[in-house]
């Protein structure tokens, strides 16, 4: 687990990022929070769904804030595509 505050190498951390990965083609999986707004899941899970991305709802802002290896709370985050 990274503990430098950056997100690790295979992830986008954060709604916009997330959101424009999903959209450009590029998330493989989209780890979205148990506990985050619903605006968010909404949005998040219409975009994946119209972009045939996987969505993981089984964690929660904590632990995906580990998983990203940053210092805040984080809603939702993506693994990259590897080409």
């Amino acid at each position: 687990m990274k503990t430098d505050g950056t997100p690790a190498a295979s992830l986008t951390a954060g709604y916009n990022s997330t959101l424009k990965l999903i959209r450009t083609g590029g998330a493989e999986t989209v780890y979205l929070a148990y506990d985050c707004s619903p605006a968010i899941k909404d949005a998040i899970r219409l975009a994946a769904d119209q972009n045939g991305t996987t969505v993981n709802e089984t964690m929660s802002m904590q632990q995906l804030k580990e998983l990203c290896g940053i210092d805040v709370g984080c809603a939702v985050c993506a693994r990259r595509k590897t080409q």
